[in-house]
């Protein structure tokens, strides 16, 4: 027997285990999982659609490979949760622009999900993180001179001016950045470098949100200062937090924007 899990606003949180001989599909926009309860292990495989795998109202195929865990205590729920990647994401605006002196600007960006999957205990609640998995496989790229650099991640969509409709999809997370430029000089947005560890997840009406990000830039010798609100952004008021960041730093400096290729701490 087979359940089946793809709406939005009900996808993210826990549910209870399949029993033997069942098969949890969750679809989360391009990738589907299965989870199986064999014994005492917990079975998972995945797949995409649009490449090799097979179609989601197929469900697993006979040659899917699986992943199997045996835990110390048999886990009584699934948790499945919405995570950002685990590095930095390098992204371009639509259309590069220059912030003048004493001006704001407010930056949008769409980042797929990457799906964790944690089994809990009903005793005290206790998870075991299994799986983060990918909605959409992400290039790998170094942000930074040979000397100074780190490994990232390039994002493939651009970042936007204002929140249109079409940025908005069940499996990808709207990431939302105001830029103050407190500096005496104008400011060439063309590239920027978002730390998303340090970002909640929030959840409404089937959208999800991370927290907005200040940044006030206040120079290149200077830096910018970097603060997480630690609440969803002005667009998306009411919603709830579904998954704490990665990184609990919730303000910093860094040295920032040199034609906004580096803000070293947070990323611009």
């Amino acid at each position: 027997m087979n359940q089946r899990l793809s709406d939005p606003t009900t996808l993210w949180g826990d549910r209870p285990m399949p029993e033997d001989g069942e098969t949890l599909q969750v679809d989360v926009g391009p990738l589907t999982l299965w989870f199986r309860t064999v014994g005492d292990e917990i079975w998972l495989a995945s797949a995409r659609v649009g490449g090799d795998g097979p179609s989601p109202s197929e469900g697993p195929p006979d040659d899917l490979a699986w992943s199997r865990w045996a835990l110390r205590d048999k886990p009584h729920h699934l948790r499945i949760l919405p995570v950002l990647p685990d590095r930095a994401m390098v992204v371009k605006p639509e259309h590069p622009f220059t912030l003048t002196r004493l001006a704001r600007a407010r930056v949008y960006m769409r980042v797929p999900t990457w799906v964790r999957v944690e089994a809990v205990e009903d005793a005290g609640g206790t998870s075991v993180r299994l799986a983060e998995v990918p909605t959409a496989p992400l290039s790998d790229t170094w942000w930074g001179d040979f000397l100074d650099g780190e490994m990232a991640y390039w994002l493939m969509t651009k970042a936007r001016r204002a929140p249109t409709p079409d940025l908005f999809a069940p499996w990808v997370i709207l990431t939302v950045l105001q830029l103050d430029n407190h500096s005496e000089d104008d400011l060439l947005v063309e590239k920027l470098l978002m730390r998303v560890e340090h970002l909640s997840i929030y959840e409404k009406e089937g959208r999800l949100w991370a927290e907005e990000v200040r940044v006030e830039y206040h120079g290149e010798a200077e830096g910018s200062d970097i603060h997480m609100d630690d609440h969803p952004p002005d667009e998306a008021k009411g919603a709830r937090e579904i998954t704490p960041s990665r990184t609990q730093s919730r303000s910093f400096r860094a040295r920032t924007f040199a034609r906004l290729r580096a803000l070293s701490g947070f990323g611009l």
